[in-house]
């Protein structure tokens, strides 16, 4: 295949994200409060023992009433698990989504952006509960299961959920968006890969008289 339009995208989606990334780590405490927020509002109502959250930098903390055992100084005690998700791990999507429309540059590629990354915020949450979920629901071990008494299928719906999250939803979201976005650009990289994988015609070789 020649290296031409889709080889000048992969170019110029490296580079962007070579800039871009840093920027993003830097601007992530700002930028993890809206998913952390919505998160932590959704594990309230949906949940009796999520009590509170908060947020530390990149870090998401739920606060729970779950009791499980933890080791002290004069032997094991029972404390009020916490589980806490860091923010870059279901961020990243944010660079990717901006660097690919910067590489193919569609029409009002700033707005699809804006409008990509509202979009993110709630799949990043919908991470973010399902990683909570596990450390609750999975990692509590027997004190954590006996204070939930949740059925075992419960553990299979939530192994299945933080999977789904960490491995298709966080890196295969702002690729979908992309896709959607730039429809034109798509178009014309699979124009380009049929012509260049198409064999040449044969040369007719001129006839001596």
């Amino acid at each position: 295949m020649r290296a031409t339009l889709i080889g000048r995208f992969l170019l110029l989606a490296i580079l962007g994200l070579m800039v871009l990334l840093p920027l993003w780590y830097w601007a992530s405490p700002w930028l993890a409060t809206p998913p952390i927020w919505l998160a932590g509002t959704v594990m309230k109502l949906l949940f009796p023992w999520a009590e509170s959250f908060d947020q530390k930098g990149v870090m998401a903390v739920l606060h729970t009433l779950v009791q499980v055992r933890m080791k002290g100084p004069q032997g094991d005690v029972l404390g009020e698990l916490t589980p806490e998700v860091s923010y870059p791990t279901y961020g990243y999507g944010l660079v990717l989504l901006w660097a690919m429309l910067i590489a193919s540059h569609p029409p009002r590629w700033w707005l699809k952006g804006l409008i990509g990354s509202l979009v993110l915020i709630p799949l990043q949450a919908f991470c973010i509960c399902f990683q909570w979920l596990r450390d609750v629901v999975i990692y509590s071990g027997p004190s954590g299961a006996a204070y939930l008494n949740y059925p075992s299928w419960v553990n299979e719906v939530v192994v299945y959920g933080y999977q789904f999250g960490f491995l298709m939803l966080s890196p295969v979201a702002p690729i979908v968006l992309w896709l959607l976005f730039d429809k034109r650009f798509v178009a014309a990289l699979w124009l380009e890969a049929a012509l260049s994988d198409k064999p040449e015609p044969a040369r007719q070789t001129a006839r001596m008289d």
